[in-house]
């Protein structure tokens, strides 16, 4: 498996145990692939799990009264997490990828077009210390309900600094949340943790193995599941 496709289904997996749906995203184009979109993801305001015994977590900023819309970019190596060009730049690939959410009427979606390629300079994402996001309006289908639309950058093979400068989802993060989720200090009484890892899925489950490896007595890094996942790239 390569190293990229890991990071995206670790992104995937941490937002589907923070309570969202989650699936990556092709924008189609006539003659080529316009752009490819990492993950996209929704959460609702009354989402709940509490057998799970685990809430969502803090470093994700979850909006408790709205409607989370979520589109990710995920990114190995050191650098900037910046979001892809081809998306950014391009009104077209926004717009599709707003259509694909379904919840918004055509208006909303061109003050959205006009509105992601400021929200998302990278200058202006240096300089931010917090998630870029827009509030925004729902279809009249949808009701009255409040929403967000938010742009999450997941820094993969980077870690936490202690006073860190950028609006980023960290790998520690993730990895550590995923941990408290699959790993509970003691038994859970409505929340087993002995099952059939199959029942997670292919995308997931051989990432679920990692977690559940009896013979891990930490999570560990990126590094570790790249290993154990026989990592190519």
């Amino acid at each position: 498996m390569e190293k990229s496709t890991i990071q995206e289904t670790l992104v995937s997996l941490y937002l589907r145990l923070n309570g969202y749906f989650v699936s990556g995203f092709i924008v189609h184009a006539p003659r080529r692939v316009r752009t490819e979109m990492d993950v996209l993801g929704v959460r609702f305001p009354q989402h709940k799990e509490p057998e799970r015994e685990v809430l969502p977590d803090y470093r994700l900023c979850i909006p408790a009264a709205h409607i989370d819309f979520v589109i990710g970019e995920v990114k190995g190596g050191p650098g900037n997490v910046n979001f892809n060009t081809c998306f950014r730049s391009d009104e077209g690939a926004i717009r599709t990828v707003m259509q694909r959410f379904g919840a918004f009427d055509d208006s909303e979606i061109d003050r959205v077009c006009r509105t992601v390629s400021d929200v998302l300079d990278p200058r202006r994402l240096r300089q931010s210390n917090s998630f870029p996001e827009l509030e925004i309006s729902l279809c009249e289908a949808c009701g009255k309900q409040k929403a967000k639309l938010r742009f999450v950058p997941f820094a993969a093979e980077q870690r936490r600094a202690e006073k860190p400068n950028r609006p980023y989802v960290f790998e520690d993060d993730m990895l550590d949340f995923i941990w408290r989720c699959f790993r509970p200090i003691q038994q859970r009484d409505e929340c087993d943790t002995r099952y059939d890892f199959g029942h997670w899925g292919t995308q997931f489950a051989e990432l679920v193995k990692y977690f559940k490896d009896t013979a891990r007595a930490e999570p560990g890094g990126i590094q570790d599941i790249y290993q154990f996942m026989n990592a190519n790239g």
